[in-house]
């Protein structure tokens, strides 16, 4: 096998795993808005719930996110790419993945600015509970950066030719 095949499987297998954990977080903050609506019906109530599951959730967005790219959930320009021949519509889906990956890169590189200010000032949240901010924060480098890395294998692929929608889950 090639570096470059390596390279492929172990982005996929940081997807599959990222993905995973999303799966989890989702669960948990399912499972914490069914308590809390349980909690409300009998007549108690608290104020960390809603918080600790937008939190999860939204960790959980950034850290699907390359799983989503390598299975072909993300959105794109299908109109266009159907109107435009084939070089063009190459050509096209090329540079749509490329801007794609360098915008992963800027908001990689900004989350991750974001989760060390926050790690070294003891930055919190707003609300009653008053969470630590930087375990949220730090999930956009850890799910931009891996994007980036998999629009990079995207990329390949297109200009190899192989154009396996499910890579992440072919590379285990």
């Amino acid at each position: 096998m090639t570096e470059m095949h390596y390279f492929d499987r172990w982005i996929g297998r940081a997807s599959v795993f990222l993905a995973a954990l999303a799966a989890i977080l989702l669960l948990a903050a399912t499972i914490i808005i069914t308590w809390m609506v349980f909690e409300r019906s009998i007549g108690w109530q608290s104020s960390w719930e809603l918080e600790i599951a937008i939190e999860l959730m939204i960790s959980a967005i950034f850290l699907g996110s390359p799983y989503t790219l390598s299975t072909g959930g993300h959105v794109k320009m299908d109109l266009l790419e159907s109107v435009v021949p084939g070089r063009l519509q190459r050509k096209l889906s090329f540079l749509a993945k490329l801007a794609s990956c360098l915008v992963c890169i800027y908001l990689g590189w900004e989350g991750l600015g974001m989760a060390l200010h926050a790690y070294a000032t003891g930055e919190r949240t707003l609300g009653v509970w008053r969470a630590l901010v930087w375990p949220k924060y730090a999930t956009i480098p850890i799910g931009m950066f891996l994007t980036a890395l998999q629009y990079l294998v995207e990329m390949r692929k297109d200009h190899s030719g192989n154009t396996d929608k499910n890579s992440a889950g072919a590379a285990l």
